[in-house]
């Protein structure tokens, strides 16, 4: 690929390798956009709550309210004019017969796989699971040796970087179990997904993600629209207290009556777990980009911003642990995690609050000494 005249979102050396991520859909496009030459940490530029609109049955409120974050399509679109060619095969063979002339050409492959059919799954053998991985080119001709693909999982309850068996990786990814996934979800099926270079829509400017003219780069245009993005993007976040109040209302309808939420079927435990799990990730995510704006925009404060972001995922993550080993133990656990998620949504808006003043004050730090841990 062709660097020359890249800006600072090419020049932090992103590398796949570097990249992992808590939820699979975020590691999958994170490793595939380093695969292009991309600074992954955009996938972080968005936080915050919004209360669904579908129709899809929920047995505890949390599930009546998204993770207002955009798909990874539309961010990598934005951000560098990337588009993603998602395509459902009919059967095994044509995904099969895709996936290599795609590898043939030298691009990556995300694919969808039960993790039943997964030997390096924890759930191998003993659960259905769908899941996404990473298929990538491997050899002199972008395909592997006869008979195995190079796998990469950067997801990090499963990282892996080796080799499948072909047949077993196309079992897994046409396994029945993947039509019955989370409510509300597609035929996972045979189905993949490319990422790839433009082109730009007609009109969209993409200022962050074009090449930069001779004269552009003399003068430094490319690395201001970048610290401008960045900065925008960070500021354009930093004001969700109103979708916050609506996981406090979650957390309160539990509280006010926790025998009605004491117990759960097998989707709905997957659908609650999947809710934290999901603002672990997406908190993570966040860590990351502020870092990479910190640096951008030349604001150390963000640093520490930065730092409440991974320890506020920490907290996500043991709640969604607690209520994996303790839920079973009826309306005293329903309680206790209406408690953690009122604790930790009210650190959120903190963060907040000292992100929005970081961004103000950018020379100014006497309120970064305070970390969400300590909070």
């Amino acid at each position: 690929m062709d660097n020359e005249g890249a800006g600072f979102l090419e020049r932090q050396g992103a590398s796949d390798q570097d990249f992992l991520a808590l939820d699979c859909i975020s590691a999958t496009f994170g490793i595939t956009a380093a695969w292009l030459g991309h600074d992954p940490s955009v996938l972080g530029d968005h936080w915050g709550y919004h209360r669904r609109t579908d129709n899809v049955e929920s047995e505890w409120p949390v599930e009546q309210i998204g993770i207002h974050r955009r798909t990874p399509e539309e961010i990598l679109s934005e951000w560098y004019g990337l588009t993603i060619d998602h395509i459902h095969h009919p059967h095994s063979r044509r995904a099969e017969e895709y996936i290599r002339a795609q590898l043939s050409d030298g691009n990556p492959v995300i694919a969808w796989v039960d993790t039943f059919h997964v030997p390096h799954s924890s759930f191998h053998g003993q659960q259905h699971h769908s899941h996404r991985i990473v298929i990538r080119p491997e050899g002199g001709n972008g395909v592997g040796n006869d008979g195995v693909m190079r796998i990469v999982d950067r997801y990090q309850g499963s990282l892996f970087d080796g080799f499948m068996d072909s047949n077993t990786l196309f079992t897994a990814m046409s396994s029945d179990a993947l039509g019955e996934a989370r409510r509300g979800d597609p035929d996972w099926r045979n189905r993949t997904a490319v990422v790839k270079a433009g082109p730009l829509k007609p009109g969209e400017a993409h200022e962050a993600a074009r090449k930069e003219t001779p004269e552009e780069r003399r003068e430094g245009r490319r690395e201001e629209t970048s610290r401008e993005r960045f900065r925008s993007a960070a500021a354009g976040n930093a004001h969700f207290s109103a979708g916050a109040d609506l996981a406090i209302a979650c957390a309160d309808e539990l509280r006010a009556a926790p025998d009605a939420f004491a117990s759960l079927s097998p989707v709905g435990t997957i659908e609650v777990s999947a809710w934290f799990g999901e603002l672990a990730s997406q908190r993570a995510l966040n860590a990351r980009f502020l870092r990479a704006a910190a640096e951008t925009c030349a604001l150390p404060p963000l640093i520490q911003r930065a730092a409440d972001a991974e320890a506020l995922s920490r907290r996500w993550e043991m709640t969604r642990n607690y209520f994996f080993l303790r839920f079973r133990k009826g309306s005293v656990a329903v309680q206790r995690i209406a408690d953690l998620i009122t604790e930790t949504v009210t650190l959120e808006k903190e963060w907040n609050a000292r992100l929005r003043e970081s961004l103000a004050e950018p020379g100014r730090q006497s309120a970064d000494s305070t970390c969400v841990d300590g909070a």
